[in-house]
């Protein structure tokens, strides 16, 4: 009740009755209650005749300065659940309230259409069906307000629990999005009021990316992604409270492909060189980031992209491995593919530093390179040393001279890349020249005089090869000049002349110097062709021709052993060309040599070997040789004439023998033969039924008539 001030009134309901039917018809029924300086208020409630319910309300106005009008009993609060649930509609009722004509109103906050009315929203019960989004509400306020003026008119209201949901609540649907990689475990575990549990499910393309068809509370699965695209997947997830359904929003999850990338291959290449190296994969869109362990090939340690840069000169070789990882980055995720290797080296070819050389002219000249090239390469800048402009590998030469000293600079480089080249010289010092010497002719007894001539400042050693021409064995200078002696043969010397300049020794030269003997006095010459003797006899030789003799001279003929010392090996003095062998005087098997003399005689009647115009000639070697001879070893006494009987026969001499024996009977060559017998001895057999024997017998003679060995026959 609520007291009404002096100029106000209130309406205080004083009596309620019910009548099932009313057959009178009520026209009106007004209460007035009139006040001063007022216009007058009328209500008035018209009921035509029907049969229905109806409710009829007595209201005595009181006209005061403080009114009371009555007023029906007041409504009782709201029923129903506490909570929404999203599997059937939830009834909501304020009892004795059917003829509060209520209104039901729904207060959400923030989503206003999330929970509506299932039917008609008056009366004395309501339906609330829960069509709420992916998430929840904050505030659920059910209201009831009674339309009929003798109803306090405040509304009821009712808060009610939002149904079972998943906190905090991402209108974007984050909570139930996932990006992962292929390869990652996916986990949703579901966050909602304490006592919420959750079912889910996996749609088709979930089941694709590796979830479970089905289950209850936390989903966990490795996300399974075989493309190389971006792979959706997802299902649904259900919160309960008991058996309150409440919000099924989707979950899903986008799996980013593992991205696979193709093998780069290994790269070689020469120190300062370009280095380009392009990834490709598979996957669109995939990006990539690689390591070096070894920056020293010019790469930094890490970066991304290709590869793209032009590498150092290096002097050694450097080999890096390039470790590199694909990436796919979609909406802030990125995706690592699995790691592949590859090399890049660097073939740092280097020549360690040869050192520089000095030769002389006609030196050889051999440099072997080293270092860590594979081959070496090579320019020479001066020809005139005997080195071509440019080869490749060692070098190996004859230094060639020249009346200055020469130098060149060599480059030697490196392969197969050209850096870290070196140099050094090779000088060849001032040649050591000597001119060639003409060949001389001297008379014994005259003066000899040469002037050798060469380079300047050159050195000239000499020697020679036979004294006896009058010149020392060796020596030094410019002029040789002696006088020659007289010899009693021609001398001829072979002078060798050897220039030095300095610690250079030039190409020696030879030239002849030759002394004659120069006397008229000549032996003349002899038959050279050798000559062979069979057994003790005289043995004549050719008389030599175009020999001339001074006054006083003679020639006389010699027999001497060794050819080395004719004078001193003298075995026989002959006037004339005729010379007897003799056993106990010489040797068989021996061979001896003739030769004529010319000269002054001695007292003795020898030659004066001593003389400046003796001459000598020597002729044929002789060789002595033995008679061969045949003997029976073991003759026979008698033989049967249907029989045969061995002869032995020893031979001396040297083989092989050939020799012709003969069976004769009464001066009657009965039989003959011809052997031949490469040993000492040989057995001949002789069978009379070879030869007619007189029926008789008799005796019968065996005869040789012809003997010779290798080289001498019986009969010589």
């Amino acid at each position: 009740m609520t007291a009404a001030s002096n100029s106000d009134f209130m309406i205080m309901p004083i009596r309620c009755f019910f009548s099932e039917r009313l057959s009178a018809i009520l026209t009106s029924t007004i209460l007035v209650a009139m006040l001063p300086g007022r216009a007058a208020n009328v209500i008035f409630k018209v009921v035509r005749p029907m049969n229905i319910r109806i409710q009829a309300c007595v209201f005595l106005f009181f006209i005061a300065r403080a009114m009371l009008l009555a007023q029906c009993p007041p409504l009782g609060p709201i029923v129903g659940p506490a909570q929404l649930c999203g599997n059937f509609p939830m009834i909501y009722s304020i009892p004795n309230s059917a003829d509060a004509d209520l209104v039901w109103t729904i207060t959400v906050d923030p989503f206003p259409n999330s929970v509506q009315f299932f039917g008609p929203f008056t009366g004395e019960t309501v339906q609330l069906q829960w069509w709420g989004p992916a998430g929840w509400a904050n505030v659920i306020q059910l209201c009831a307000t009674a339309t009929n003026p003798c109803y306090d008119p405040t509304p009821i209201c009712f808060d009610i629990i939002q149904p079972p949901h998943f906190e905090p609540y991402d209108p974007d649907g984050g909570q139930l999005h996932q990006i992962v990689c292929e390869g990652d475990e996916v986990i949703y575990e579901w966050q909602g009021p304490v006592g919420q549990t959750y079912s889910w499910i996996s749609y088709a393309h979930g089941m694709a990316i590796g979830a479970p068809q089905q289950g209850n509370g936390t989903l966990s699965f490795i996300a399974q992604n075989p493309t190389d695209m971006p792979l959706f997947g997802g299902g649904q997830v259900t919160a309960w409270m008991g058996g309150c359904r409440g919000t099924s929003p989707a979950w899903s999850v986008l799996v980013l492909p593992k991205p696979k990338m193709n093998q780069p291959p290994d790269l070689t290449v020469c120190g300062g060189a370009p280095v380009s190296v392009t990834f490709s994969s598979a996957t669109p869109g995939a990006t990539f980031t690689w390591t070096n362990d070894n920056p020293a090939i010019g790469l930094p340690a890490s970066g991304t992209g290709h590869i793209n840069y032009t590498s150092p000169k290096v002097p050694a070789p450097q080999t890096a491995t390039i470790t590199v990882t694909p990436q796919y980055t979609n909406q802030g995720v990125t995706c690592p593919g699995d790691p592949v290797t590859f090399q890049i080296t660097l073939n740092g070819s280097s020549v360690d530093a040869p050192l520089n050389i000095t030769v002389c002219p006609g030196d050889p000249v051999s440099v072997a390179f080293s270092g860590t090239g594979n081959s070496y390469i090579w320019t020479n800048s001066n020809t005139s040393i005997g080195l071509p402009a440019s080869g490749s590998g060692d070098l190996s030469f004859s230094a060639e001279g020249a009346p200055l000293q020469q130098t060149a600079t060599v480059t030697v480089t490196p392969q197969p890349c050209p850096f870290a080249s070196q140099t050094f010289n090779i000088t060849v010092l001032p040649e050591a020249r000597v001119d060639q010497p003409a060949d001389v002719s001297v008379c014994g007894g005259e003066m000899v005089t040469v002037i050798l001539t060469g380079s300047t400042g050159t050195v000239f050693n000499w020697t020679n090869s036979n004294p006896a021409i009058g010149l020392a064995a060796s020596g030094s200078g410019p002029i040789l000049v002696f006088t020659s002696p007289n010899v009693q043969s021609t001398q001829t010397a072979t002078v060798t002349v050897t220039p030095v300049k300095g610690t250079c020794t030039g190409e020696p030269v030879t030239f002849n110097i030759t002394v004659a003997k120069c006397c008229a006095t000549d032996a003349g010459t002899l038959d050279t062709n050798a000559i062979a003797v069979c057994g003790p006899k005289i043995v004549a030789l050719t008389l030599p021709g175009n020999h001339h003799l001074e006054p006083g001279d003679t020639l006389r003929f010699i027999l001497y052993s060794n050819p080395n010392n004719p004078l001193g090996s003298i075995l026989q003095y002959s006037d004339t060309l005729f010379f007897p062998f003799l056993p106990g005087v010489m040797n068989f098997g021996q061979t001896y040599y003739a030769a004529v003399l010319a000269g002054p005689q001695l007292p003795n009647d020898s030659i004066n070997s001593a003389a400046s115009c003796f001459s000598i000639f020597k002729g044929p070697q002789v060789l002595w040789r033995p008679i061969p001879t045949i003997a029976v070893a073991m003759p026979p006494e008698s033989v049967c004439s249907n029989g045969c009987a061995d002869l032995v026969f020893d031979f001396s001499g040297t083989p092989p023998f050939q020799f012709t024996w003969l069976i004769v009977q009464g001066g009657q060559i009965l039989l003959s033969k011809t052997e031949t017998s490469a040993t000492y001895q040989m057995t001949v057999t002789v069978c009379p039924s070879d030869f007619d024997v007189p029926g008789t017998g008799g005796y019968i003679d065996f005869q040789v008539n012809f003997l010779v060995d290798k080289f001498c026959g019986c009969g010589d």
